[in-house]
């Protein structure tokens, strides 16, 4: 068991060495770059004003004889228009919240899919993420639970869990892998209600001071399952950013020292005010 196992491990981890693996990246050669500078931005905050939205760009690596779709808040579906290099620019659906972006292929026994969620500003959708997260989109999907919301992101040092699909059912032991672009791998097998918790890795290097300092990464979920000979892989991208507990304590100490330095300062110059004064007094008395 252990033997299998491990060959199954192996070969989710491996199976992105190609760039035949169906995944959405914001890059165009390989998923393991930083973010690109449109999703980082989005990433940190910097919405467009008055509903617009800044124009979000994909690519989907391994994109052969793919079907795409991009669905809204509301469930409805909007076709994605392929340029070249397999690039797609998302749709402006008017609508404010978590979008879903779906790519699947067929070849012969084996069926591949890809999720990633983005971010798009627009109108208050008047619904739920849960809505659009938690309606099955894939045959084998890989459920995050719950999804980060808007003013929060995926941040090293924490616990995320994930639910495994398939067809609609919770899938038991099933063997999970996690891999980042920093280069680290963490694997688990999912509980009896098709869960399993994974601690995003805290493997950034050159750590800076502020948010905004420290470029996401990118993270990859991956599993597979076997069915009447057919073989089902999928895969969740999402980027993660340094936890704050590492740029929030350089700051601040920096920021204890310099309070503590002005104070000083000012302290002393009062001192100095006064000391003329004693001198003055003084040699009246005498």
């Amino acid at each position: 068991m252990k033997f299998k196992t491990l060959i199954f491990t192996t070969w989710l981890v491996l199976c992105h060495a190609s760039h035949a693996e169906l995944l959405w990246s914001p890059k165009a050669d390989t998923w393991d770059k930083k973010a690109s500078p449109t999703e980082h931005q989005h990433h940190s905050g910097q919405a467009m004003q008055h509903g617009q939205n800044r124009e979000k760009s994909f690519y989907l690596l391994g994109a052969d004889q793919t079907r795409t779709d991009f669905i809204a808040p509301d469930l409805s579906s909007h076709p994605l228009k392929e340029q070249p290099d397999n690039k797609f620019t998302l749709p402006d659906t008017g609508m404010d919240n978590y979008h879903a972006l779906i790519a699947v292929q067929e070849k012969g026994n084996t069926i591949e899919s890809s999720l990633r969620y983005v971010y798009m500003r627009g109108k208050p959708s008047g619904v739920s993420p849960n809505k659009l997260i938690k309606n099955p989109k894939l045959t084998l999907e890989i459920i995050p639970d719950p999804m980060v919301r808007e003013h929060w992101r995926y941040y090293s040092q924490n616990k995320h869990t994930f639910i495994i699909n398939y067809k609609q059912q919770p899938l038991k032991d099933s063997w999970v892998v996690m891999q980042t672009s920093n280069g680290t791998t963490v694997d688990g097998k999912t509980d009896n209600n098709g869960r399993v918790v994974f601690t995003i890795p805290d493997d950034f290097k050159n750590i800076k001071a502020g948010r905004r300092a420290n470029q996401s990464a990118e993270f990859i979920v991956r599993t597979a399952h076997i069915d009447n000979n057919t073989t089902y892989k999928s895969n969740f991208t999402a980027p993660y950013n340094v936890n704050p507990s590492h740029w929030q304590s350089n700051s601040g100490g920096i920021l204890a020292l310099s309070l503590g330095f002005i104070s000083g300062l000012v302290i002393m110059r009062k001192h100095n005010k006064k000391q003329p004064a004693r001198n003055h007094s003084t040699r009246k008395s005498s």
